[in-house]
């Protein structure tokens, strides 16, 4: 015990304890935490001071012990220390940070307490006032937390609606509509920004678009520079089919306050959604040159050059990422992909070696194995993903799946099924194993083997449609038991109508059942929406055999163009055109 022998010969006080650490701050507690919190983070010479006070040895132990524990990412054991200390010293700074960590943890009933305990310490405080109210609206008890915001109003007026709209974006719609009463009332007796905004919030979240623009413009009119209230009016015209008004807005908004971050970052994510990348781009840059170390703007950056196909900017934004230290494996497989796409292979493999663990690493080794693959060398292929099993174990089934479909290229089907039938001992209800397994067993010509996968995968997910689909396709094309083809592609159809191969699995079982324009029509929908060698081949053959050879050596000559090896092309001409 000489940590606690230390503790009792010094005299340190709450505030060089409290003060010294902040690991238990929470993004969401902001609102609340800008009016706890300022004078802490003022100049001494500006704020006021901070009363201080000796602990007994227990106590100074017991929360230093609550903050190792933090530092241990042991909240719960933080927690339960200060919340007894917080009790038993009544001690405004060692309540207040019993009740953040409740927080923290969404432990809602102890924050209640802990707020309740503060607001009993230091009644002119409202912070802890809003978090009781927020609380008890969590716990739907609504008569409870608006009695709170009326202390709070008749106090001295203030009231951070924010807080109270966060509780509320949860609760059930009698509640919210109780609270948007509540609001409207509160609004004929103080003109508060946040409190405009809520209710705006409310209202649109009820549908009340129009009423809730009125609500944003009003915050606003209080204060023009009011972020939440930009974006909420941005939304409701959006809802309201304003999108170019909005998106004009808020252009105008951006230019106002180019040091707005959020503001421009929305912006920009917006324009990249109506496909207006150049302008993204140019939004993103401006951003980056204002704020130089924020790694998010950059890999925005990175990501917009990447799907323009502009390497040369990816690359140089990426390897700036892996300078920065920012999501540096992200970078590196970026760069990989890059690399691959300019054939230069011992590139992106160097890339894909530079990410050693953490959550891209399953997929920074698949893509490694599969580039020694495709580059010749497929046994060290496989090394790779036996290394990764090793050293990632969690992800065992993602590396077996890998190491059957190299074996499946390989030619080796059997010894892909075999991979597959291991890593289904350990996971017998995987449906994508399942799905993967009965594909390879139909190129072995084991129907029956796929069928018996089929079933098992339906038993589990009886909406499925791929598996709905392949096991009807398969019966259709074999021109066998058809009705039951019929119903099982019917149902794909009508969970996943704009599936092509399920489009073209419908042109194919009309085909074999007769229904010659049906057919036609989903074949020609299907070839329309996806350029695929074998629809082209189903698409062909129906026309050939209605009289439009022409059209259909067309297609047919199209799909060899874009696939020269095409087995199914080839078998559907070498069987309907004449050998002369």
């Amino acid at each position: 015990m000489i940590l606690k022998q230390f503790l009792f010969a010094t005299g340190v006080t709450a505030t060089v304890l409290l003060g010294a650490c902040s690991s238990f701050q929470s993004n969401s507690d902001h609102h609340s935490q800008d009016k706890a919190t300022t004078a802490q983070a003022q100049p001494a010479s500006e704020a006021d001071p901070i009363p201080t006070r000796a602990f007994e040895g227990d106590s100074l132990y017991e929360l230093l012990l609550a903050e190792f524990a933090g530092k241990r990412n042991r909240a719960d054991v933080a927690l339960g220390k200060y919340l007894k200390q917080a009790h038993e010293t009544r001690d405004p700074q060692v309540v207040e940070r019993a009740t953040y960590i409740s927080r923290y943890l969404g432990a809602h009933q102890a924050t209640l307490d802990a707020a309740m305990l503060w607001s009993e310490i230091d009644p002119k405080n409202t912070v802890p006032r809003e978090l009781i109210a927020t609380e008890l609206i969590r716990m739907g008890k609504l008569d409870e937390a608006l009695e709170q915001i009326d202390l709070l109003l008749a106090s001295d007026g203030s009231m951070n609606f924010e807080y109270l709209l966060q509780a509320t974006r949860a609760a059930d719609k009698e509640t919210r509509q109780r609270v948007l009463e509540k609001l409207r009332e509160y609004s004929k007796q103080t003109d508060n920004d946040k409190l405009w905004f809520a209710k705006g919030s409310l209202e649109a979240m009820n549908g009340n678009h129009e009423v809730a623009i009125k609500d944003y413009d009003k915050a606003l009119k209080i204060k023009p520079n009011y972020t939440n209230a930009i974006l909420g009016r941005v939304q409701s015209l959006i809802a309201t089919k304003e999108q170019d008004v909005a998106m004009i807005y808020l252009a105008q908004k951006t230019s106002l306050w180019p040091e707005n971050k959020r503001l421009g970052v929305v912006y920009a994510r917006y324009l990249v959604q109506l496909g207006q990348l150049e302008e993204a781009e140019q939004q993103f840059f401006r951003l980056s040159q204002a704020f130089p170390h924020d790694g998010d703007l950059v890999l925005s950056l990175a990501l917009l050059s990447w799907e323009n196909q502009q390497n040369e900017k990816a690359k140089e934004y990426f390897s700036r990422l892996i300078q920065m230290q920012h999501r540096p494996d992200e970078a590196n497989i970026y760069l990989a992909r890059i690399a691959l796409s300019e054939k230069n292979n011992d590139l992106a493999i160097k890339h894909f070696l530079q990410v050693t663990d953490g959550p891209n690493y399953p997929l920074a080794q698949i893509q490694l194995a599969m580039t020694y693959h495709k580059m010749g060398n497929s046994d060290q292929g496989l090394s790779v993903l036996d290394t990764a099993m090793a050293n990632a174990p969690e992800h065992h089934t993602k590396f077996q799946m890998t190491k059957s479909e190299i074996l499946a290229d390989q030619g080796d089907i059997e010894g892909a099924i075999g991979i597959l039938t291991e890593a289904l001992n350990d996971t017998p209800e995987d449906t994508n194993i399942l799905y993967s397994r009965a594909m390879l067993k139909e190129r072995n010509n084991d129907f029956s083997g796929m069928e018996e996968d089929l079933r098992s995968l339906l038993a589990l997910q009886p909406d499925n449609s791929a598996a709905l689909n392949a096991l009807g396709y398969t019966f259709a094309d074999r021109n066998q038991r058809l009705s039951e083809a019929w119903e099982l592609i019917e149902k794909a159809y009508t969970l996943n109508p704009e599936d092509p191969a399920i489009i073209d699995s419908m042109g194919w079982i009309k085909y074999r059942m007769g229904d010659i324009s049906a057919a036609l029509d989903f074949l020609r929908k299907a070839y329309a929406a996806f350029d695929d060698q074998e629809i082209a081949a189903h698409l062909g053959e129906v026309l050939w055999v209605t009289g439009k050879q022409e059209e259909a050596t067309k297609i047919w000559r199209k799909a060899l163009e874009d696939f020269p090896d095409s087995a199914p092309v080839k078998e559907a001409m070498e069987r309907l055109i004449p050998a002369q």
